[in-house]
């Protein structure tokens, strides 16, 4: 099933003049207490560019560029057909453990109480989690749907990526230590993404009041490039989610 949302045209932050990877939207967000998955096929685009040299820039893209293709790509599928597996991180369907595909994650204590835990899912929610510099991406209302375009600087070039909002739930959860809460959100990558995988950003708050930022990813090469750059790709995963867990204790300190 295919999701179309209608997006809104803001200025990424942080962007500037040209886009980085900044989904930054100051938009208020209702929190659903149940996961809303979109089901999503996988594309069977006959135009699909299996070299993956079509996402490449050789300079960071402007912010009208960006929203463009984020306009043109709400109409694409998610180029896998596990969207939304990763809600159940970190046990995974079999075609997901079976599929070939790498697991990247991390886990930080960004601090504790109700405040800090607010604070770290405000900064989810306000896509500061993506704001990495070398990365950044557009500002649509988060909502289970939403269509982004990432930028992404990979040594020199630069890659433009599409992925969309799978799933958003806050609620009870049940952990080692005791009873606590959890804030995640699930995006996927669509067709023309040079990866195939799904993210999954999560803020937990434990029983004895410690607050986790959780970060689990699986992903696997969708393009030729990717595969041939298959070893930058890996350490530029580990450096993703490190520097998406400094981002968000950055924010909750701020």
């Amino acid at each position: 099933m295919r999701a179309t949302v209608n997006s809104v045209r803001s200025t990424p932050a942080g962007c500037r003049s040209s886009g980085t990877l900044c989904l930054c939207a100051p938009n208020k967000v209702l929190r659903p207490r149940r996961a809303t998955v979109v089901s999503e096929a996988a594309s069977s685009s006959s135009a699909k560019d299996f070299t993956g040299l079509s996402s490449l820039r050789f300079a960071k893209p402007t912010s009208a560029e960006m929203l463009d293709l984020m306009d043109e790509w709400t109409s694409r599928d998610c180029n896998h057909g596990f969207a939304g597996a990763s809600v159940s991180a970190p046990e995974l369907p079999a075609g997901v453990q079976n599929g070939g595909f790498m697991i990247t994650k991390t886990r930080k204590k960004v601090g504790s109480g109700r405040d800090v835990y607010n604070a770290a899912v405000g900064a989810v929610q306000s896509w500061a989690h993506l704001q990495l510099g070398w990365n950044c991406t557009t500002n649509p209302a988060m909502k289970v749907g939403a269509t982004i375009c990432s930028a992404t600087q990979t040594v020199v070039p630069w890659s433009v990526l599409p992925a969309r909002v799978t799933y958003m739930n806050e609620g009870s959860e049940q952990f080692e230590d005791g009873p606590g809460q959890r804030f995640a959100l699930g995006m996927c990558s669509l067709s023309g993404h040079q990866l195939a995988g799904e993210e999954r950003f999560a803020v937990d708050m434990h029983a004895d009041g410690s607050v986790w930022y959780d970060v689990f990813l699986f992903s696997k090469p969708d393009t030729l490039l990717a595969l041939v750059s298959l070893p930058v790709v890996k350490i530029m995963q580990i450096r993703y989610v490190n520097d998406s867990a400094s981002a968000v204790a950055a924010a909750v300190k701020a």
